[in-house]
């Protein structure tokens, strides 16, 4: 093999750039050997690395041959780049300096608007209905009176006058003269029985004040007799 001993630039060996394109303060003398000899195949076919039409022959250095990257390179369909500014041999795309993004402005969120509770509706209190009832003496009947318990829970007792006589009514038992349902009292036609005298004979218009004793307070029905 014939050989050739020269001296050259680092990098105008490995690479092949046009000269000057790589002289720095950072190479270096170095003594290698042209190989003309060495065959290169590429993809089973024989090449040869071209730089502007002129062949070029393998380098040998320290036992290790090195071929043109640039020619190699875009044999293979490898991009190849210089950057003189950096020194820095680009193969393939260049590397893409990451971008650093600013911070996202913390958002003020608004206060929420207070949430307006609706009052609380007022408790019930205790109602009957109706206050005031007709009672037919020739035909008595039984008398519902609606209840609104409120605060109250129960009856503790039945009471009943007759205000223009100064007459009150005597021995008033639930179950026989009242019943207490869930929400209503029912003052039976039995309640007349206790009447000193007959039914039919206490004058139309006669009032009987029955007043009705809750745990948590009186409530008054005015029954009036009529015909």
């Amino acid at each position: 093999m014939k050989k050739r001993w020269i001296v050259l630039l680092a990098t105008v060996m490995l690479f092949a750039f046009a000269a000057g394109a790589v002289a720095g303060p950072a190479v270096q003398d170095i003594t290698a050997s042209l190989a003309n000899d060495i065959k290169i195949t590429l993809n089973g076919d024989a090449w040869t690395p071209m730089d502007n039409g002129t062949a070029m022959a393998p380098i040998i250095y320290n036992g290790r041959t090195y071929l043109p990257v640039r020619a190699v390179g875009e044999a293979v369909g490898l991009a190849v780049g210089w950057d003189e500014a950096t020194r820095t041999v680009i193969l393939g795309k260049a590397a893409v300096a990451p971008v650093e993004e600013e911070p996202a402005a913390p958002v003020e969120e608004e206060p929420a608007a207070p949430v307006e509770e609706e009052p609380a509706a007022p408790a019930a209190e205790l109602a009957i209905a109706p206050a005031a009832v007709d009672f037919s003496k020739g035909n008595p009947a039984d008398v519902e009176i609606a209840v609104t318990w409120g605060d109250a829970t129960k009856v503790e007792a039945v009471t009943a006058v007759a205000p223009a006589f100064g007459l009150e009514l005597k021995g008033i038992k639930e179950g026989e003269h009242y019943t207490v349902a869930d929400n209503a009292v029912v003052i039976k036609k039995e309640l007349t029985s206790l009447i000193p005298i007959p039914l039919a004979s206490v004058p139309s218009g006669t009032k009987l004040d029955v007043t009705l004793k809750f745990d948590t307070g009186d409530k008054v029905v005015t029954f009036t007799v009529v015909d």
